[in-house]
């Protein structure tokens, strides 16, 4: 786990060592710059030292021929079979880890050597003879790689984005197409990001920049969904157990202490199970008083990770959230380059905190599994909601509009019940592919128009928030279901919880790790059927039946909780302040990107418990707190 960043193009002096300092923080363990001006190319990296400590494995890293230079960020968990196989290929080795593995194996192979990689991997490999750099990202994004081209013929490419503002000429300017998606969904899709001409290299993509042409050429080499299960599913969720245990056993190779991150639900507990069957282990999780639960209506996880924590005789943590946390923002949006609406965020990285205090440098986390197997409750949503298909379109629309009189945000547990019926219901007259993506965000585009200014919205051309991730699974070609599936693997889980997770951890110089998305697993389960994972009588059913004697059956049953915070309590009652200074009538004025009297009326209908528009609110916080720490530092 690492940095990395670097320049093709016109030379720019002293920009390695800048690049560097910006993501410090990704490798406290070392650093290095490899440039060469005649050619104009540029590469930077630092280091977190999890496997060969010794500085045999530093970077950037050259070839035996010395013909290619290699950057990279991640691990690859099945370095050892194929060191064996480019060591009987004649291969020479220096290092003991994956890094020269991947140097020489993509040295002889080229890309068709990416699609064998098991790993989480962003890396940049510079051709000496050719003048050609590679950059490459693993299948399903874990690892971050972004880029942005400063002028016509050059290409600026690192880890974060805040490293690519160490070049003068990029500018920090908002995409205000991304804005809206993260105000209605917590992240944007696609290729773009918040900044206008800073894009994500997509997972599962390669990109060469030639020097002869000097343009991009981008490419997909893997894709899912492409394999069919021939089993049956008790066969196949026999099989599958199998496959959990041989794949966190892979992803446990470190030369560094390993914890894990415990929620108490099905996917870490999972995890949990299969990697203390190997050593022993610390665990951690983040709890919160009942009294903070009033309005959000959460499920407490805690007593589940202490029961199950015990089970397995792990040394288990809890760590406390409260509002006051919410003070740690600005560090973290910093940390996440993107403004991330999820309270989520303070919660991983207070355990990462904590983890890295411990002397863990590497976690494990449950995340992928609910992308993998339907685990989100707007599949059993929409998987019951298709019988409103065949009622009439009036009618429909009737019942959406009906929607509209219930209660939003009321306390109690029948307040939690009504505000997830009214979410249901409300977009009944929709198509199906709307109905998921409508299930998929907190916000709908019509509430998001009224906190908007006029500007803003002249901007957008009544673009629609979902737009780029209905293209996305239209150019899928999948089945419906498997088409949900799709968006929520390619979109969802790199842009948001794999990015979030990934800058938390970092942040404080500690990787985390994705059993559940290993290779393997992610092929096998991307061939199952859908009705194997999700109908409208229950989530993951596959996975369920895979983690029968693996997993106590009290939390195989459990229905799927949120890893967050209780932010409609802290915005109804604790923040009030924070609120109303940094979403002033002169602030909101000075940015000229909310209506003050639409962010007003939105807060006061929430209040009131009429809507549910906390989270829109928190999305209008975030976007502030991160335009004050991205768009108005304009310092190289």
């Amino acid at each position: 786990m690492c940095g990395i960043s670097g320049f093709v193009g016109a030379h720019v002096p002293g920009l390695g060592p800048r690049m560097n300092v910006a993501q410090a923080h990704r490798g406290p363990d070392g650093s290095g710059v490899f440039e060469d001006p005649p050619a104009e190319v540029l590469l930077a990296h630092v280091r977190l030292a999890v496997l060969d400590l010794t500085s045999a494995a530093a970077q950037p890293m050259t070839s035996a021929s010395g013909r290619f230079v290699l950057v990279y960020n991640g691990e690859i968990y099945n370095f050892r079979d194929l060191r064996e196989e480019l060591i009987r290929a004649a291969a020479t080795f220096r290092s003991a880890g994956d890094t020269e593995v991947l140097l020489e194996g993509v040295a002889r192979h080229g890309t068709s050597f990416l699609a064998r990689l098991n790993g989480m991997f962003a890396f940049a490999l510079w051709d000496r003879q050719e003048r050609e750099l590679l950059l490459a990202r693993d299948q399903v994004g874990v690892k971050p790689l972004y880029y942005a081209q400063p002028q016509p013929g050059t290409l600026l490419f690192a880890s974060e984005i805040k490293a690519l503002f160490a070049h003068h000429q990029v500018a920090r300017e908002p995409n205000f197409a991304a804005l809206q998606e993260h105000l209605a969904r917590g992240h944007s899709s696609g290729t773009h990001t918040a900044f206008t001409g800073i894009q994500r290299l997509e997972p599962g993509a390669f990109l060469k920049w030639h020097a002869s042409t000097r343009t991009i050429d981008v490419q997909s080499y893997w894709r899912p969904f492409t394999a069919h299960c021939e089993q049956s599913m008790d066969e196949a969720a026999e099989a599958l157990r199998a496959k959990f245990k041989a794949a966190t056993r892979r992803q446990m190779v470190s030369d560094v202490p390993v914890g894990l991150f415990l929620s108490g639900g099905l996917d870490s507990s999972l995890v949990a199970a299969c990697a203390a069957s190997e050593t022993a282990l610390r665990s951690y999780t983040i709890t919160y008083p009942r009294s903070e639960n009033t309005l959000d209506q959460f499920d407490d996880d805690a007593p589940f990770a202490q029961e199950m924590a015990a089970a397995l005789g792990l040394k288990h943590t809890e760590i406390e959230i409260k509002p006051e946390v919410a003070s740690l923002l600005p560090r973290l949006l910093r940390h996440c380059d993107e403004p991330i609406a999820d309270p989520a965020i303070i919660a991983a990285f207070l355990v990462s905190q904590r983890a890295r205090e411990d002397g863990m440098v590497v976690m494990l986390s449950g995340q992928g599994a609910d992308e993998l197997f339907g685990g989100y409750p707007r599949y059993r949503a929409i998987a019951g909601t298709q019988w409103m298909e065949a009622l009439p379109g009036a009618l429909r629309r009737g019942i959406a509009r009906g929607a509209g009189l219930l209660p939003g945000s009321r306390e109690g547990r029948a307040g939690g019940m009504m505000r997830r019926g009214k979410r249901v219901l409300a977009a009944a007259g929709m198509d199906a592919r709307e109905r998921f993506l409508a299930y998929c965000s907190s916000t709908a585009d019509a509430d998001i128009g009224q906190v908007l200014s006029a500007e803003a919205r002249a901007t957008l051309a009544g673009r629609q928030s979902i737009d780029t991730d209905l293209a996305l699974m239209e150019a899928s070609g999948l089945p419906q279901d498997d088409a949900f599936l799709y968006r929520d693997l390619m979109a969802y889980l790199p842009n948001h919880n794999l990015l979030y997770t990934d800058k938390m951890g970092m942040a404080v110089g500690m990787e985390a790790r994705v059993p559940l998305l290993d290779l393997d697993l992610l092929d096998t389960a991307t061939g199952y059927p859908a009705k194997w994972k999700f109908n409208s009588r229950g989530t993951k059913r596959i996975m369920r039946l895979a983690a029968r004697g693996l997993v106590p059956e009290k939390i195989i049953r459990r229905p799927k909780a949120g890893f967050g915070a209780p932010y409609r309590k802290w915005l109804r009652y604790d923040l009030g302040t924070l609120w109303n200074d940094v979403m002033s009538e002169a602030s909101v004025k000075r940015r000229g990107w909310f209506d003050f009297a639409g962010l007003n009326e939105a807060r006061k209908r929430s209040q009131d418990g009429s809507v549910d528009l906390y989270m829109l609110q928190w999305a209008a916080l975030v976007i502030e707190l991160w335009a004050r720490e991205f768009i108005d530092q304009r310092q190289a």
